[in-house]
């Protein structure tokens, strides 16, 4: 089922959207709702739903201003505007931040299905790129487990050994070296060498190959997963997540 989120300050329309429609028969479920874009913006971020269907006038977030959010947080949801206003430059704007659609009030509900057909076939091209980054992360955790094969450096060697067991804290290249007793120069130099990547990348995947496996559970908390494997910025956790997987980790851990 695609989960569906929706915003609307009017109170007889949020509800209409949440209770009325056929959302079972469309293949979706609403998993939450609003009547302001601040408190949907923190639900958003956390739940990464697949379609956010948001009003475009509210009293304090507007729609535009919280897709804009969104989008700065490289939350990929599918969002459809509902609105009373007949603007161009609402419209203008609504392309800019890639809106999907942009219906008129009172909502037809023919128009609305047609829009959420349209999410459904978008988030199918998403998950099946994610199905392409899966792979390639089996390359990448396949090239991890080879670095242990090599015959590498002495040094090199402890120092993955270190970071493997160490990914879950503030970690730099300068904290492994200084385990090793060498400078962080001569470190760096051997990962570029040996590895043909830098100290960061070889960290950074790790952690994420740690957060994948965690993730497998539906019910740890994201924020948790973060922490687990050496972030204490969910964003930044997200934000990197999403450029090496294609997806949000929300989205991921409900897919895998």
């Amino acid at each position: 089922m695609y989960q569906v989120y929706i915003v609307d300050d009017a109170v007889l329309t949020r509800k209409a959207l949440v209770m009325t429609m056929p959302w079972d028969q469309w293949g979706c479920v609403v998993v939450g709702s609003a009547d302001d874009g601040e408190k949907a913006f923190e639900d958003i971020r956390e739940m990464e739903p697949d379609i956010v269907i948001t009003d475009i006038r509210m009293v304090h977030v507007g729609g535009l201003e919280l897709i804009g959010r969104c989008r700065a947080q490289g939350i990929r949801s599918q969002f459809i505007i509902i609105s009373g206003y007949n603007e161009f430059e609402y419209a203008k704007a609504a392309l800019r931040m890639e809106v999907l659609d942009y219906i008129l009030k009172p909502i037809d509900d023919e128009e609305l299905h047609g829009a959420v057909e349209k999410a459904v076939q978008r988030i199918g091209e998403s998950r099946a790129m994610m199905a392409e980054h899966r792979e390639q992360d089996g390359e990448s955790r396949s090239l991890l487990l080879e670095y242990d094969e090599k015959n590498i450096n002495a040094y090199l060697r402890r120092a993955l050994e270190y970071v493997q067991a160490n990914y879950g804290r503030e970690l730099s290249i300068r904290d492994v070296a200084s385990y090793l007793s060498i400078s962080e120069s001569y470190l760096a130099k051997l990962f570029k060498v040996e590895l043909k990547i830098t100290f960061l990348e070889y960290l950074t995947r790790v952690r994420m190959r740690r957060a994948m496996e965690l993730m497998r559970d539906k019910n740890m908390p994201i924020y948790e997963v973060a922490e687990r494997v050496g972030y204490r910025d969910y964003r930044h956790f997200s934000a990197t997540f999403k450029k090496l997987a294609g997806v949000g980790p929300k989205e991921f851990q409900m897919r895998s």
